[in-house]
C-alpha cells in the first residue's frame, strides 16, 4: 500500500540515506541487537578465559560433578 510521499532534506540527513520502519520492528531490532552485542562480550571473555587457562575441558557432562 502505498501512501504519501515525503521528501527529506538532504541537510537534515546529512546527506545520509534514511528509512522508515513501523516502530514494532525497530522495538523487535533493537532488542536483536542488545542481545547479540550481549553474546559477543561473552564470547569475548570465555576467549579470555581460554587464553589464560582457567577453563576446564571435558568429555561428558559426568565430568562436570567431579
Amino acid at each position: 500500500m502505498l501512501g504519501t510521499t515525503l521528501t527529506i532534506p538532504k541537510r537534515i540527513t546529512r546527506g545520509e540515506e534514511l528509512i522508515v520502519v513501523r516502530r514494532q520492528e525497530y522495538e523487535r531490532l533493537k532488542k536483536h541487537l542488545a542481545e547479540v552485542k550481549d553474546a559477543l562480550v561473552k564470547i569475548r571473555q570465555g576467549e579470555k578465559e581460554l587464553k589464560e587457562g582457567k577453563t576446564k575441558v571435558i568429555k561428558s557432562l559426568a565430568d562436570l560433578r567431579s
